[in-house]
């Protein structure tokens, strides 16, 4: 018997016994699962912050950090970079070809909508080992990806399997497949209140009497789990103070609105084209992820800020860390090389290229507002807080989850 599977019925056996001591309606049974999902969840997004550490070490000589890999791919050799993302690529391919195909391979948070609204709330358990292991080989290898998107499919998988195992019917199976993605957003963004915002907004579409409780409980108890365990940073990114320097700049923001919701429609055409390209390439499904990554490793040689999550280059540009023709090529490569890993059958999740993408996108156009408008307008870093979100909103879809994670991402209030 697999560990998952071992880990699954222990996390059943523990919620069946503490629903048995509790009051016998729904909301109650849920309620207290949720505690143990939310439990699961944050594990979930521990381990998988582990895997990912342990393989980046493996493919940059030790670097233990997104930082760290930049400043290591710097001085590795041409050739080296180049193929370091290849070689993660076929591996991916390997274990989707093993695995379940489909299922490994590109976001995650797509196939638990999917699990939601046509497979009556159930995933496969064995996809978690695999897929929480292709996508820590793809970021970890260089990889243009996330990492939120897996662990929003591992968190759901393993919150379905708890439902599955002790019979739950299928709307509360679903539910705690939200409440499992949900805690392990909030684990990995250190987001509580984003992740049960995007359950509610983007997995399950709706409030009710019923799921609020388990969701809203298994996003706090999963980041509350990950913070015990690692200490996740608060916030994650830094920004200087955000300010309004004039009455008319709420114009400006509605510009820039409009500007990252072109960005965003631009990311996901870019996506789907890549993505059709390579359906089409007369190469073996298993060998595209290699091939993406060889042409991200060529990409990389000039621009190798493009390697990984990002936040690294996020944080450097909230700063102000750039020259305007650094951002505009990072913010635009960026979108090439997330098309490349994801277009071609590699593991990750799309929301920390949208979040690059999109203080990138802020800060290109708070310096040229800067320089065009004949009145003071904030910095470009404030611009880049703010068009961190707007990207994202346009990405996911989701615009109160953006709000939200963006918020507790930066401890910011007044970005809202």
């Amino acid at each position: 018997m697999s560990p998952i599977r071992i880990l699954s019925d222990v996390l059943s056996s523990v919620g069946l016994r503490l629903v048995e001591g509790t009051e016998t309606s729904f909301r109650g049974r849920l309620f207290v699962l949720g505690i143990v999902v939310g439990i699961a969840g944050g594990l979930g997004a521990v381990a998988f912050q582990y895997l990912l550490i342990g393989f980046t070490a493996l493919f940059f000589s030790g670097a233990t950090s997104q930082a760290a890999l930049l400043e290591r791919a710097v001085d590795l050799p041409w050739y080296y970079r180049v193929l370091a993302p290849a070689i993660g690529g076929a591996f991916v391919g390997l274990i989707a070809s093993y695995s379940g195909g489909g299922l490994v391979r590109g976001e995650g948070v797509p196939e638990v909508i999917e699990a939601i609204d046509r497979k009556r709330g159930r995933l496969p358990l064995r996809i978690v080992p695999a897929k929480a292991v292709a996508s820590a080989v793809c970021i970890g290898s260089g990889g243009a990806t996330g990492r939120e998107g897996p662990i929003v499919q591992i968190g759901g998988t393993v919150g379905a399997a708890v439902g599955n195992r002790i019979d739950l019917p299928d709307p509360q199976t679903s539910v705690l497949l939200a409440a499992g993605a949900g805690a392990g957003l909030g684990g990995t963004f250190n987001a509580p209140i984003g992740g049960m915002i995007f359950a509610w907004e983007v997995l399950l579409g709706r409030v009710t009497r019923e799921n609020v409780p388990p969701i809203a409980i298994a996003a706090v108890v999963g980041t509350a789990t990950a913070n015990v365990v690692v200490g996740l940073p608060d916030p994650i990114f830094s920004v200087p103070g955000i300010a309004v320097e004039s009455p008319w700049e709420g114009a400006a923001y509605v510009g820039l609105g409009v500007v990252c919701a072109a960005v965003a429609l631009a990311f996901a055409n870019s996506l789907y084209a890549v993505e059709h390209g390579f359906e089409r390439l007369p190469v073996p499904t298993d060998l595209k992820p290699a091939l993406g990554g060889l042409c991200l490793g060529v990409l990389a040689l000039s621009i190798p800020q493009v390697y990984g999550v990002g936040y690294p280059v996020i944080q450097d540009a909230l700063v102000g860390g750039f020259a305007l023709e650094a951002v505009l090529a990072f913010g635009v490569a960026k979108i090439v090389a997330t098309s490349l890993t994801l277009g071609s059958g590699g593991s990750g999740g799309i929301f920390a290229p949208a979040l690059y993408v999109g203080a990138m996108t802020g800060t290109v156009y708070g310096t040229l507002l800067d320089e065009v408008v004949p009145v003071p307008v904030a910095d470009p870093t404030t611009y880049a807080a703010v068009g961190m979100g707007a990207v994202f909103a346009g990405a996911s879809q989701a615009p109160l989850t953006a709000i939200v994670v963006v918020y507790e991402l930066t401890g910011d209030v007044w970005i809202v």
